[in-house]
């Protein structure tokens, strides 16, 4: 929640604020105190502790209030202030502003250097255990061949085409003119439905297979 609060905002159980420089924390415990420390140590709380607090509110009146679920057990005595500001400062102090300047402050300040963060321990790694004699994995088995591939399918039997009787044609001169052999005709009149070969007549339509 970074290093404030603002008017209107609150510090929920659990939850913190942390000044700029990372040294100082500001936490409502899950006891009911809200506690500054720096590093591991307390250096100021609201001794409410088993009061069963639920937030820390900086309220538009001015004042800074914290409240259990039925009453406020610690307040600032700051009401009237206007458009006030809750800062947890990189000195160590706990203060609230208005536009007038501090209006309350926590009485933590310090010109002490603020504690070295923690280093962080590494990581430990558990070393891997390498038997002494390893099973040879076995062969894998030869991979199957392919199968060959499906033969193409045939290609498709072309189209009929069509031809229109004129005067003076006959099914063996049309079997002659496309197919170059005009006792083909039968194959002329089969397709066509012509029951009688000779008898064909201008204007009629032929399938030519």
């Amino acid at each position: 929640m970074g290093d404030r609060l603002e008017e209107g905002q609150k510090l929920l159980v659990g939850n913190s604020l942390t000044s700029k420089n990372g040294a100082y924390t500001l936490t409502l415990q899950q006891d009911g105190n809200l506690v500054l420390y720096s590093g591991d140590d307390a250096v100021w709380s609201t001794k409410t502790d088993g009061q069963k607090v639920e937030r820390a509110e900086v309220q538009e009146d001015g004042n800074f209030v914290l409240y259990t679920a039925e009453k406020p057990v610690w307040a600032s005595q700051t009401k009237g202030k206007k458009k006030v500001l809750l800062v947890l400062q990189d000195d160590r102090n706990l203060v609230l502003y208005s536009e007038e300047g501090p209006v309350w402050k926590s009485d933590t300040h310090t010109d002490e250097a603020p504690p070295a963060p923690k280093a962080e321990e590494p990581p430990v790694v558990e070393a891997e255990v390498i038997p002494a004699a390893a099973e040879a994995p076995a062969p894998e088995a030869p991979a199957e061949p392919a199968p060959p591939p499906p033969p193409p399918p045939p290609p498709a039997p072309p189209a009929p085409r069509t031809y229109t009787v004129v005067s003076g044609d006959t099914l063996w001169a049309i079997a002659e003119k496309f197919y170059g052999d005009g006792s083909r005709y039968p194959q002329i009149a089969e397709a066509s439905g012509v029951p009688n070969p000779d008898l064909i007549h201008p204007g009629q339509v032929l399938t030519i297979p």
